[in-house]
């Protein structure tokens, strides 16, 4: 089908049109797909794409492990975010700016000042790799959907909005301005924010927690499964998938 070889950059994906059905049960999912909100395909609800670290350019996997490192270091310099899902839910953090954006205002980068001071040189080595975060984030939303990427990233140029990076540099190719993660499972109740975007650029990405290293084996899916994730929500950017494993 056209629509889906145009929004996903795959001829042989399969394709599904959603259900208004709330109280069927969830089903897992192994394999890529895209998903319609109707039989009309003109209203594009999620593309869902896997990537298997077995097949996957020894490169791109260790800029993977980079990202799972930087963003477990980044936590060591925060307190998690409050949120509204259960007790059992993962803690959340954050990289970037929130609500908080206008026109030549100065805005700091996340970190707690008490943690901060314990050793603001390693704090600060950190942050020069955010740079770095930022492009490859955007580089894998492009490659999940080069028209979504074309369409958000004309949207948050026209604002003029600042990037991930410190000091807000602004890059062309790297437009994530707010990254929410979490580690264990991600929980946080149905809520509306009238001044975000209607897309949502999501990874899962299995890791060892206390080490933040990749986890390579076969992870099986369970939902009561004990293995750890970080899960990575980038907020600038539907529901747009990449799960890694």
């Amino acid at each position: 089908m056209a629509a889906n070889l145009k929004y996903s950059g795959q001829a042989n994906i399969t394709a599904h049109v959603c259900q208004n059905k709330p109280e069927a049960n969830i089903q897992m999912f192994r394999k890529s797909f895209i998903a319609w909100n109707n039989n009309s395909c003109k209203h594009l609800v999620a593309i869902i794409k896997f990537h298997p670290f077995a097949t996957m350019e020894p490169s791109l996997k260790a800029r993977y492990q980079h990202l799972a490192h930087h963003l477990i270091a980044q936590t060591a310099y925060q307190n998690p975010n409050n949120s509204n899902g259960p007790a059992n839910s993962g803690k959340m953090f954050s990289l970037g700016w929130q609500k908080a954006f206008e026109e030549k205002t100065k805005i700091c980068i996340t970190g707690i000042t008490g943690k901060v001071s314990f050793n603001r040189a390693a704090y600060e080595d950190l942050q020069t790799h955010v740079p770095t975060v930022n492009t490859f984030i955007g580089e894998q939303f492009k490659n999940l959907s080069q028209p979504l990427y074309d369409e958000v990233r004309e949207q948050h140029h026209a604002l003029d909005a600042p990037g991930l990076a410190p000091h807000f540099e602004r890059d062309p190719d790297g437009f994530t301005c707010h990254l929410s993660y979490t580690l264990g499972n991600f929980a946080n109740e149905s809520h509306t924010n009238r001044d975000a975007s209607p897309f949502s650029f999501v990874t899962w990405l299995p890791i060892n927690k206390k080490t933040g290293d990749l986890i390579e084996g076969d992870l099986n899916w369970s939902v009561h499964g004990k293995r750890h994730f970080i899960t990575i929500l980038h907020f600038p950017l539907l529901a747009l998938c990449h799960i890694l494993a």
